[in-house]
């Protein structure tokens, strides 16, 4: 495991360092190179050319036209206005100009749509003649709008806003819209026809609202200081224009199509310190849209937004979708949101009208608190309705998230790609922590590399890829690495000899003979060199207890002695062949499950010591091979018979048969309850020994039949919502009862195994897929160091003991424990932990059986991932 996380490390280093030095080269070099214009130290004040606080719109706006049309002739400076509300028409700003609003002044753009000439402008990316902008400058040089002041769109739900179509910005039915066939949708086919801009004109009869500042082919842009409100349509539209700077602006629209800055088609833009509450997007980047964008081939590249603060918004800082040009090298950073109102941080959104390319995308260093959809969105879907010419598929590639942190969102990354083609690829998300997230990560469509590195999503890392093609594997070898030395599995303070490690080494081995890697086996056969000594004696080992616990443990010995032989573990087996041999029994027959479990007979105790007796049947001779296949049978039926609880259909954890322990009821001898986990044992040992039993015995149809039975019965108590089981099985939803996975594990594994080897009939496999799945679903996590832990074990639990003259003569130490009475108390007081082997093993189990199905491979595990980052489902 350490070898892997090394290889992805270093698979990681060259896109992180590529990030790195694009921030320290790239990213420099823009900043280095967009120049501010610089302005003539002249005034030219508008007062001083007619323009009155009181004055009438149309004479206000000749003023300040006039004024800056002096100053432009006068080879530029400022044009100044002073404090006091303007009201006016539409302003043309000239090379050379900087129109300084000065504090306590407002600019107050009225509903008077004769005093907005058609000019030459975009809307929503198509080229067009249409109302002219509030603040316009079409092919000027070194032109801004500068100053403390304010400048008003004036547009509300009586004025402009209307035009948008929509009930709730005050349009009305009757009233004209941008919907009606001569507006939006004529500029529309004329665009997709091939018509000539110029005759593509429209006027105040089309209701296409104008933006509040458009400039049009310039070079040399610069927007400071001032507060931009109520705009009719997109606030700061800069277009086709190079050196563009927008610093210190406060953008305050709630109106519809409200985008707070949108430059299109630009060279070299700077957007720092602003702050935006929009009533769509608060930064759209854009090119164009459709034929138009490819016709100019203008992307817009080269584009820095730093130390910006958004709240509401369709989406922070926004790449689309009038996109077609492209767009390439834009860097955001130290920028902070925080809204509910606020959709998405980093939205990138285009479909296949709009082709084109968009690449080299950076963003660090950006702290959200909240938004409503998600901290990053690609979309090649956007508008699937728009009636265009198709087939100009785009790509989206080289984006870099680093550092970007939210505290609550419904998604954290959300990429819906296309079905036809993995145009979305090297996406990269790194050092970024998403708290409070609903839905997690999602994935539609084909995409290629999309590489998380160090991010969490609810505190659980977002994976790229599983280190390993199965689940079986990737566990395995996350134990293996947790617990270097097998003889110290299940949280074990010094080598042990017991039934957890040789059901999880046995999963463990199987993994190996189905996938191979040597470092398995070695860890494998290092328990079994640890435990058993040359002679053949086991460390820690006393027949004279009669533990079936212990006797387990011989089944994976048993494996491994048929897989490589060794004498050594033939001689042990032997030793727990006489155990078995030797074991006290009830006067039914049945194993006791200990000594100090006198005359009690535990579903746990069936399993420990039954499968081991007839997997290792074949080494007697043949005459005694029946007697010991008879006899399981016969064990089976009688703890089936005498544990069960015909209300239920379930089976009780134990039986006494002298009806005296403490725990017992005094008329059934039973236990109180189902415990999930001994049903799992019971079920388990049916399947095992029906792997055993030879094909042509006579009575191994007893034995499906039982296991019919008793699967009939789970499924009956398993838990529609999750797929899993309770820990008291018998009382699901009471309060204190929780979802239990090793007893799940343990189902998943047998109707799984049980269905693909003819044991039962086929209705099992639902129940079994379910339940794998919401094992995955609720109990699998995905930790820092990249293994995979399975959560929510039960650690122990158990019965008594309990004292009487009869416990005392098999076992005279025996200490009574009045606390483990099997009431539901104590069942769920019991500890609770993560990867306690007798979970671990039957999850590897359960995979192996999935992965034989071809689930749980890796392409499996990607569509996991996708669907829930941080955990694992389906």
């Amino acid at each position: 495991m350490k070898k892997y996380l090394l290889k992805i490390a270093f698979m990681l280093l060259p896109l992180l360092s590529y990030a790195s030095s694009a921030w320290d080269t790239d990213y420099k070099q823009i900043d280095g190179s967009v120049k501010r214009p610089v302005f003539p130290e002249k005034t030219f004040v508008i007062s001083k050319y007619g323009a009155k606080p009181d004055g009438r719109p149309d004479k206000n706006q000749k003023a300040i036209n006039k004024a800056i049309e002096a100053c432009h002739k006068a080879g530029g400076g400022v044009v100044a206005v002073p404090a006091g509300t303007y009201r006016t028409g539409a302003i043309r700003l000239l090379s050379n100009v900087n129109l300084k609003v000065d504090e306590g002044a407002t600019l107050l753009f009225v509903f008077q749509p004769e005093l907005y000439p058609i000019v030459p402008t975009r809307w929503e990316g198509l080229d067009c003649w249409n109302l002219s902008p509030c603040v316009y400058a079409f092919q000027a040089d070194n032109v801004a709008i500068t100053g403390k002041g304010t400048i008003d769109g004036g547009a509300d739900n009586e004025n402009w806003w209307p035009w948008c179509g929509k009930d709730r910005f005050g349009w009305k039915e009757g009233m004209p819209r941008q919907q009606d066939d001569h507006a939006r949708p004529r500029l529309l086919r004329l665009a997709e026809d091939g018509v000539e801009m110029d005759e593509r004109r429209f006027t105040a009869d089309d209701c296409l609202r104008p933006q509040l500042i458009n400039f049009n082919q310039c070079d040399g842009v610069l927007i400071e200081d001032v507060t931009l409100l109520r705009s009719p349509f997109w606030v700061i539209h800069p277009l086709l224009s190079k050196n563009v700077t927008v610093s210190g602006v406060h953008i305050s629209n709630d109106g519809p199509n409200g985008d707070g800055c949108d430059p299109e088609s630009c060279d070299g833009v700077v957007i720092e310190n602003c702050f935006f509450n929009t009533g769509d997007d608060c930064i759209a980047i854009k090119s164009g849209r459709n034929n138009d964008g490819r016709l100019w081939g203008r992307p817009s590249e080269n584009i820095i937004i730093r130390n910006c603060r958004m709240e509401n918004g369709h989406g922070g800082v926004v790449i689309g979708s009038e996109i077609s040009g492209g767009c390439r090298n834009v860097f955001a950073e130290n920028c902070t949101m925080d809204s509910p109102n606020l959709d998405r941080v980093i939205r990138i959104k285009t479909n296949t009208c709009r082709g084109g390319v968009i690449e080299n995308i950076y963003a660090r260093n950006i702290e959200v608190g909240q938004c409503k959809e998600s901290v990053m969105r690609i979309n090649l879907d956007y508008e699937p309705r728009e009636i265009c010419c198709r087939g100009y598929v785009p790509t989206v590639r080289n984006v870099y998230l680093d550092n970007v942190t939210c505290n609550k969102s419904r998604y954290g990354i959300l990429l819906n790609s296309l079905d036809s083609v993995a145009n979305v690829y090297n996406i990269n998300v790194n050092n970024c922590r998403f708290d409070g997230v609903a839905e997690h990560n999602k994935i539609t469509g084909k995409v290629g590399e999309v590489n998380f590195a160090n991010t969490t999503v609810n505190g659980k890392p977002c994976l790229s890829h599983t280190p390993y093609r199965n689940l079986s594997q990737w566990l395995t070898k996350s134990e293996m690495h947790r617990v270097p030395q097998s003889c110290l599995l299940d949280f074990s303070k010094k080598p042990k000899w017991s039934y957890v490690m040789g059901i999880e080494l046995e999963s463990m081995l199987d993994t190996y003979l189905r996938y191979g890697d040597d470092s398995i086996l070695d860890y494998c056969k290092s328990y079994t060199d640890t435990m058993i000594g040359a002679d053949g004696s086991i460390r820690g080992y006393n027949l004279a207890d009669y533990n079936l616990d212990n006797v387990r443990t011989g089944h994976f010995v048993a494996a491994m002695h048929e897989n490589f032989p060794e004498e050594k573990n033939l001689i042990a087996i032997r030793t727990l062949q006489q155990q078995l041999d030797k074991q006290p029994r009830t006067k039914e027959g049945v194993y006791w499950h200990k000594a100090m479990y006198a005359y009690q007979v535990w579903l746990d105790g069936i399993f420990m010591g039954l499968p081991f007796r007839v997997k290792t049947a074949h080494m007697l001779p043949a005459k005694k091979q029946k007697a010991v296949y008879d006899d399981a049978v016969d064990q089976l039926k009688k703890t089936y018979e005498r544990t069960l609880d015909a209300s239920t259909g379930l089976n009780r954890h134990a039986w006494d048969e002298n009806r005296d322990m403490f725990w017992s009821n005094d008329t059934t001898g039973l236990s109180q309850h189902c415990w999930g986990r001994a049903q799992g044992w019971y079920v388990m040992a049916l399947v095992e020994i029906l792997d055993a039993l030879p094909e042509d015995y006579v009575r191994r149809g007893e034995v499906a039949d039982l296991l019919t039975r008793t699967l009939d019965g789970v499924v009956k108590w398993q838990d529609k919502d999750s797929g899993v089981w309770w820990q008291v099985m018998d009382q699901p939803g009471r309060e204190g009862n929780y979802l239990e996975s090793t007893c799940s594990a343990m189902m998943a594994y047998s109707m799984l195994k049980s269905v693909r080897k003819g044991y039962v009939d086929g209705r099992f496999m639902e129940p079994a897929r379910k339940a794998y799945h919401g094992i995955v679903d609720r109990f699998l996590k995905v930790n820092p160091d990249m293994t995979l832990s399975l959560t929510d074990c039960c650690a122990v639990a158990g019965l008594g003991p309990g004292v009487s003259p009869a416990v005392s003569k098999a076992a005279p130490k025996v200490k009574e424990n009045r606390r483990r009475d099997g009431s539901f108390d104590y069942y769920i007081s019991e500890p609770v932990r993560d990867n306690d082997a007798k979970g671990v093993g039957p999850f590897v189990w359960a995979s192996l059986e999935m992965e034989h199905n071809g689930c749980a491979t890796a392409d499996h595990l990607n569509d996991i991932i996708r669907a829930k980052s941080g955990t694992l489902r389906k």
